[in-house]
């Protein structure tokens, strides 16, 4: 897998021969916009089976830690630590024969692609960020201690992280921007309210592991 730094943009390519079942798609060229976390990671799937891949972003800093990110993602996929999650968000306006693409394309990366209609959080995020604001309110009550929350999910659910330990991995600051976004889309709904607890600590930038300290501390 081959890196070209340019201004603003990052073209991703890969010597690897596109498998079979990639002939079978149209899609052969793909542009990214946006380097954070899904983006870079779309980039890093898409060269990696074939597809001549353009990973585009504001400064060559972001970039370069686009690329970082990839590097560490690939030692991850080494050591086969690695989630396949794809979503094919269909809209009112979007046409049938451009999700179909969009399945067989993903489906073309080794991945299991699953459809959902443009809804908030989709699938995953709108069961998992609810649970998670859970966690946070029954903490915030004082029912129960966050390490006794995050032991009880492990234990008793079989999840691999606590509600608490997986807040600090993905960041206070995104998870306080989901449910923001979701409260302005529909403040009366329960599930989507803010917490005190949560909005104190991303206003301390007490964001999770990337500064130190969230709901715990890192050394």
């Amino acid at each position: 897998m081959a890196f070209v730094t340019r201004q603003f943009v990052r073209s991703v390519s890969s010597s690897s021969t596109a498998s079979a079942s990639a002939k079978k798609i149209i899609i052969k060229h793909v542009t990214v916009i946006g380097g954070g976390l899904m983006g870079a990671g779309i980039a890093q799937v898409a060269a990696a089976t074939g597809h001549t891949v353009m990973l585009v972003d504001q400064t060559e800093d972001i970039l370069a830690k686009s690329r970082k990110g990839i590097e560490e993602s690939l030692r991850k996929v080494a050591k086969k630590k690695f989630a396949e999650n794809p979503k094919v968000i269909k809209t009112p306006m979007t046409s049938q024969k451009t999700t179909e693409s969009l399945i067989d394309f993903s489906k073309a990366l080794g991945k299991h692609p699953v459809s959902c209609k443009d809804t908030p959080g989709f699938i995953v995020n709108r069961l998992l960020v609810p649970y998670l604001m859970e966690a946070i309110r029954l903490h915030e009550r004082g029912d129960a201690s966050k390490e006794d929350i995050d032991t009880a999910m492990k234990l008793g659910a079989g999840y691999p992280m606590g509600p608490f330990e997986l807040l600090d991995y993905v960041g206070l600051d995104t998870a306080k921007f989901i449910i923001d976004g979701w409260h302005e889309v529909d403040a009366k709904n329960p599930l989507f309210q803010p917490s005190p607890s949560l909005n104190k600590l991303v206003a301390e930038n007490k964001v999770g592991k990337k500064t130190g300290e969230g709901y715990y501390k890192y050394k």
